[in-house]
């Protein structure tokens, strides 16, 4: 019994975690860095950009190609699926209310993709 009411209570708690990211994500967020770690290049040159909605769907344009899609948070991820692809997972290393930050793996480099709110 005792183990049903702790798996009930963390279940509770990451419930709450993720509306609270959920709240704090939606809106328009615009590139300020988008850093390559291994050589400190600078990809961001405002091309990028993501606007969550409260209804869990999402536009967003990267390096000049607009999608639309739908996002999940789970577990310190967000999960996107734009439409007629597979779903991406990128790991959310700061979520506030003025900042965004994805920690990314493209082609096996580490990447730091950072945002503001607009």
């Amino acid at each position: 019994m005792k183990k049903i009411i702790v798996l009930i209570f963390a279940f509770l708690l990451m419930s709450c975690d993720n509306s609270e990211q959920y709240e704090k994500i939606v809106g328009e967020w615009n590139c300020t860095t988008w850093i390559t770690e291994s050589t400190g290049a600078d990809r961001c040159s405002n091309n990028v950009y993501f606007n969550f909605k409260a209804d869990k769907t999402y536009t967003s344009k990267i390096d000049g190609q607009e999608e639309t899609g739908v996002y999940r948070i789970a577990n310190g991820l967000l999960y996107s699926t734009p439409e007629g692809k597979l779903e991406i997972g990128v790991e959310i290393s700061k979520l506030d209310t003025d900042t965004l930050q994805f920690v990314m793996s493209r082609f096996g480099e580490k990447e730091i993709l950072t945002l503001t709110h607009k």
